[in-house]
């Protein structure tokens, strides 16, 4: 209408966008999970890992009850988080430097090509009544692999997205979209395992992974990769990243912590088909309603954490939350009633929602811009070794003695382990000090 100033518009579209976003600010600042969504990229990741979250949840109980179908093997369904962490403890740490290194945007879509591939793959053996529980295994092994590239670069990318300032609101939203699969995925799992069969459920998590995959290419994230660790050789990233994690006295807390959790108290995810079908004698409907009460309990926890500000004891709440966690699970597992089982696990993802919120939120705060990187690995690291041992000898003792022995001592003697954690780390004892970036980083555009 007004060509004499035509040339103004792109200017003026990028003023009043600031200006939107200047007085979306203002009103959400005081409001924490708000003042995080206001980033347009962070809403992509969060989206991108919302639908994801449920797609992965639903695979979990989706192979499960496929491999007990195939095998009737409870030994064989543990060997699902065999497969499935084996090369956390091999990668981890390589893959915490290449989330320092590489441009994390590539690496996010490359992990979600691969996932979507995955379920593509398994979806056509099962069209052609090919699967068999080898091919099964491979898949899996595959997504493991993927996986523990994805979670190093994901969260160091919230901490791009969200700041120093937001980083907890960030981990607490993180933790709602994590249980809000863990409800959703599940439930909608058992439902379609139930009337259209494996088929049927393989053809959502499809379309699903394609969903999170398009999201994640729309994602831009700033240039945040220190020019200090590019000048390191690998090894010497590696090593410093391991000194950091040891030398860390509340880093080394978290991880000890984690991986007493993942080797003896988490690996219940797993065998939710088992308990569902030995234990408590329910269909899969049933099993995917049992398979979402943690996650109900954790969006919960995460909802009443998100909108919190200035938490002083970051540590007090993750320890709490993984003692009603490991209670929780230790009592579920003489549970022979429905609703006792069900009830159980949704007080224990309550308690989760504070030890998985304040888990990545005290690595990430106590470490250098640097090396958060490497220590969202060295998570990948422990968190991926606990998986693997306690799916292995869980599901050996739960083909030798039943599920209920299995999960029931290995959560108890969880709750023991926990004491030294306790007294000779300073995660209950002391607040979390955040440490200030090097000078070279501070220049670092956002």
């Amino acid at each position: 209408m007004f060509p004499l100033f035509s040339g103004l518009r792109p200017w003026q579209d990028r003023y009043i966008i600031r200006v939107r976003e200047s007085r979306l600010f203002r009103t959400t600042s005081g409001i924490p999970v708000l003042a995080v969504l206001q980033s347009r990229d962070f809403r992509y990741l969060w989206s991108a890992r919302s639908v994801h979250e449920v797609s992965r949840r639903m695979e979990l109980l989706a192979l499960g009850y496929l491999i007990l179908e195939l095998t009737g093997s409870a030994f064989q369904v543990g060997l699902i988080s065999v497969f499935l962490n084996a090369p956390r403890p091999a990668l981890s740490l390589f893959a915490g430097l290449v989330a320092d290194r590489l441009n994390r945007r590539h690496t996010l879509v490359g992990v979600h090509t691969v996932y979507f591939a995955i379920a593509a793959i398994l979806l056509a053996l099962l069209l052609a009544d090919k699967i068999q529980p080898w091919q099964v295994f491979i898949a899996i092994l595959v997504q493991g692999t993927a996986k523990v590239v994805d979670d190093p670069s994901r969260r160091t990318a919230i901490f791009d997205l969200a700041g120093r300032e937001r980083i907890a609101s960030a981990m607490s939203l993180e933790t709602i979209t994590n249980n809000c699969g863990k409800i959703l995925g599940p439930l909608l799992g058992g439902i379609l395992i139930a009337s259209t069969g494996f088929i049927g459920a393989f053809a959502v998590l499809v379309a699903l992974d394609l969903v999170s995959l398009l999201l994640v290419a729309r994602l831009r994230l700033p240039a945040s990769a220190p020019a200090s660790a590019a000048r390191e050789s690998v090894w010497e990233g590696l090593v410093e990243g391991v000194k950091h994690s040891i030398s860390n006295r509340m880093v080394l807390g978290v991880l000890w912590m984690s991986l007493i959790m993942n080797a003896l108290v988490f690996p219940i995810q797993y065998f939710i088909p088992v308990i569902a079908t030995d234990v408590l004698q329910v269909g899969p409907t049933l099993g995917g309603l049992l398979g979402s009460a943690e996650g109900i309990g954790t969006l919960i926890g995460a909802s009443i954490i998100a909108p919190r500000r200035n938490i002083s004891h970051h540590g007090r709440l993750f320890v709490i939350g993984a003692l009603a966690v490991a209670t929780a699970v230790t009592l579920v597992a003489w549970s022979p009633w429905f609703i006792v089982s069900f009830t159980l696990l949704l007080l224990g993802g309550v308690g989760q929602a504070g030890f998985s919120t304040m888990q990545s939120s005290i690595l990430l705060l106590s470490s250098q811009p640097e090396l958060r990187g490497r220590v969202m690995g060295s998570q990948g690291l422990v968190n991926g070794t606990g998986h693997l041992l306690g799916g292995t000898e869980i599901g050996a003792v739960a083909e030798a003695f039943g599920i209920s022995i299995a999960i029931g001592l290995n959560a108890g003697f969880g709750l023991l382990m926990f004491i030294p954690v306790v007294l000779f780390t300073p995660l209950v004892w002391q607040q979390l000090t955040v440490p200030s970036p090097r000078v070279s980083d501070r220049s670092v555009t956002r």
